[in-house]
């Protein structure tokens, strides 16, 4: 039997256990403050949505502005002449998006981290085994 054919059932096995050891690690580590964070974005958003007439802002946009400019101008303007109450929701509502997305872009970048250094673990540990046979 040569070594090739010797290391590549062990290389499988090691590859499965560690994505079992990757999906437990996210699984009790990251995922639950995943799932607090979009409960909280998803509640934010159907206060706003409860709270600010989005469909028909959109109308308004659409008739008073000519442009990509214009457009993102009434947006900017209707904000800053809305209640209170509306602008902390939006602006609480935004917060929160930019944490979800923030974990869950490092989540990743981590998971994929994590598994770059095993490869590159597991093919020195191959040819150092080349070179010892």
């Amino acid at each position: 039997m040569t070594t090739a054919n010797f290391l590549a059932p062990r290389l499988e096995l090691k590859r499965r256990i560690m994505r079992r050891v990757y999906g437990i690690w996210f699984w009790k580590s990251v995922a639950p403050l995943l799932a607090v964070e979009a409960v909280l974005v998803v509640g934010v958003a159907v206060g706003v949505l409860t709270h600010i007439s989005v469909r028909q802002i959109l109308l308004n946009a659409f008739q008073a502005s000519d442009g990509a400019a214009a457009f993102a101008q009434f947006f900017i303007d209707n904000f800053f002449v809305k209640s209170i109450q509306s602008q902390l929701l939006v602006a609480v509502w935004a917060v929160l998006l930019a944490f979800f997305v923030r974990d869950a872009r490092h989540a990743l970048r981590r998971r994929s981290a994590d598994i770059a250094d095993f490869m590159s673990l597991v093919a020195a540990g191959n040819r150092q085994r080349e070179h010892s046979v």
